[in-house]
């Protein structure tokens, strides 16, 4: 052995020993296991590279380094009637908690689940991954005669071992709301040994209105807005209630936030999409910016305002800048990420829209919506065995909300064309859905059960299926499984009722890509080649995909379905093409189990498309 290969030998076993040592109190850093790699022989070096492998990053890593709570839902002991107040004073406590930034909040939708549970605070801290647990009960006492009164009982218990580390009666005039919440949100923040910083403290001992009338209507309309299941009546309910607050308060921010939030859903979902509505919804904004321009409520208020509204590049950018400006006050706020995952879906941007629903899962881990949202981006890129897991997560926490089976419907369609598991999950899903008929329509052609189809449509209420991605009236879904029924008779009558309908919707609401699209179906059906592509084209216009990643696909999966019904083949796989090469819901399988491609299923060309992208 020549004297530097000694050397380095002596070296590498005086090493070796050192790390032996260290291993035991230090951690190896990447630097020694860099050099443990050169002397292989030196023990403890395979440990150590294993020991510093990079693991994945947490999403929400900064929010599980805080000190972390739950406000559960308090406890309505006074009369039915004043649920809305316990539900608005458990979120108003939730709210100030969570304007402090050394301090982790569960949010609203994950802690609502708690209501009336029988779980241990032992078992809801470890399913929600908190050290902190605030309970209580409220009452609100009226006085026919005199001044009203409220109490509220909160309780803190630290998780690890149930502890009771503070609880306190308040039994105040209603009047002392707001010092009321202001004074449980602080001792909270103090019991924990949280620092807060002196705005955050100012924040938190906001008197929102000194009307305590506006206060209660604002509270209603906050209650109408957070119903777990979407209907126009509590929406309606919402902004009527938001209105009545502004109009008692005229300063009142939090009111115009709600109101914002309220006009702009109302819109988004074509409940009432009229340049009117735009406009509520953008004066509510400027009110609310004109009052409290530093408001991190106010910007996520603005922010849905554009992605909702609008929904283009420009207002995408728009909305993250305000979310950029909320996130500073806002900081672990699930509903925050929500908003920015939304907006990158928009914009396509799947990969970062799926790492922000992830954040904001981590965040709100019992929301159901959010496992939702993530089967959703996984099923348009495709990753149809994720997808299928997190449909599972969504139910397991909401077997009683829709959406989880539908997607998990969609999957099988689209991943391997499993119409029998399909048809499973479609019979175990909650019954009433605006989308359900829609749902069942399509499942039941694929499966080439045209007349049970038609069947199942004379049993839904009314004369249209109107949802986000399509309005039709049901004549126009009968005529086509009258169509491959070989009823041309009864095929022809539905398309031109279909037809009468649709061009007045068109004529009523021009800006809708829906009402042009579906008329251009009808069109094509009747031999009108010529409408029939215009109304197609425009209804691509009018919401292309570079303009909505996701909502502009329907448009061009209908223009395909036009140009077959007309006999423009090539230029019918070449929208197939373009869906079936971006991220969409349209996959192979979906196509193979679709009448609606059986005209072009022979051709070479869509034989070749096939192979191409399965």
């Amino acid at each position: 052995m020549d004297p530097i290969t000694l050397i380095l030998t002596i070296v590498g076993i005086i090493v070796a020993i050192i790390f032996g040592y260290l291993q035991v109190i230090v951690p190896f850093t990447k630097k020694e296991v860099k050099f443990a790699k050169r002397f292989p022989f030196v023990v403890g070096a395979e440990a150590a590279a294993e020991k510093i492998k990079p693991r994945p990053k947490r999403a929400a890593e900064g929010f599980q380094k805080l000190k972390s709570i739950v406000v559960l839902p308090l406890e309505n002991v006074g009369q039915p009637e004043d649920e809305y107040f316990a539900v608005g004073i458990t979120e108003e406590i939730t709210s100030r908690l969570a304007l402090v930034s050394g301090l982790g909040v569960t949010s609203r939708t994950s802690a609502n689940q708690y209501a009336k549970t029988n779980k241990t605070v032992r078992q809801i801290g470890d399913e929600l991954g908190v050290q902190y647990v605030l309970e209580g009960t409220v009452r609100w006492a009226r006085a026919p005669k005199g001044t009203d009164r409220v109490r509220i009982t909160p309780q803190l218990i630290r998780v690890s071992d149930d502890t009771h580390l503070w609880a306190q009666s308040y039994d105040r005039v209603l009047d002392d709301i707001f010092e009321i919440q202001s004074e449980i949100a602080q001792n909270v923040v103090d019991q924990l040994g949280v620092k807060i910083l002196e705005p955050e403290r100012r924040a938190v001992d906001a008197r929102p209105t000194d009307n305590l009338e506006a206060y209660q209507a604002y509270l209603r309309a906050r209650y109408f807005a957070t119903r777990p299941h979407f209907s126009v009546d509590n929406w309606e309910k919402a902004i009527e209630c938001a209105q009545r607050a502004v109009e008692l308060d005229p300063d009142f921010v939090q009111a115009y936030v709600q109101l914002t939030k309220a006009h702009s859903v109302f819109y988004y979902y074509w409940y009432d999409h009229s340049e009117e509505r735009k406009i509520m919804a953008k004066q509510a904004a400027d009110q609310a910016l004109a009052l409290a321009p530093d408001s991190p409520h106010v910007h996520l208020a603005l922010a849905y305002y554009h992605l909702w509204c609008y929904r283009d590049p420009k207002c995408a950018l728009r909305a993250l800048r305000e979310l950029e400006r909320a996130e500073k006050g806002l900081p672990n706020s699930a509903e925050l990420f929500e908003a920015k995952a939304d907006v990158f879906q928009l914009q396509g941007y799947w990969d970062k829209a799926l790492e922000a629903y992830k954040k904001a899962f981590e965040l709100n881990p019992r929301d159901a919506s959010l496992p939702t949202s993530i089967a959703q981006t996984l099923l348009v890129t495709r990753r149809y065995v994720q997808a299928l897991e997190t449909c599972d997560q969504a139910i397991a926490l909401a077997p009683d909300q829709v959406w989880p089976y539908f997607y998990k419907t969609f999957i099988y369609w689209c991943w391997n064309g499993d119409l029998k598991k399909a048809s499973a999950v479609l019979k175990g899903a909650p019954k009433k859905h605006v989308w359900m008929p829609w749902v069942w329509y399509w499942q039941e052609m694929f499966q080439g059960k045209y007349r049970e189809a038609i069947e199942r449509l004379s049993l839904t209420d009314g004369d249209w299926i109107r949802i986000k991605i399509g309005a039709r009236p049901k004549s126009l879904f009968s005529a086509y499984a009258y169509e491959l029924l070989n009823e041309p008779h009864n095929a022809r009558t539905n398309y031109e009722t279909a037809k009468t309908m649709l061009e007045a919707e068109v004529k009523k609401h021009p800006d809708d890509p829906r009402y042009h699209s579906s008329l251009g179906i009808a069109y094509a059906a009747l031999d009108q080649k010529t409408k029939a592509i215009k109304e197609g084209m425009q209804a691509v216009k009018l919401l292309p995909i570079s303009k909505d990643a996701f909502y502009g696909i329907p448009y061009v999966q209908d223009l395909a379905r036009i140009y077959t019904i007309v006999g423009e083949y090539d230029k019918a796989l070449d929208q197939l093409e373009y869906l079936l090469s971006i991220p969409s819901w349209l996959s192979v399988s979906w196509v193979k189990v679709d009448p609606r491609w059986n005209p072009v299923r022979e051709l070479p060309r869509f034989q070749k498309l096939l192979k191409k992208y399965s």
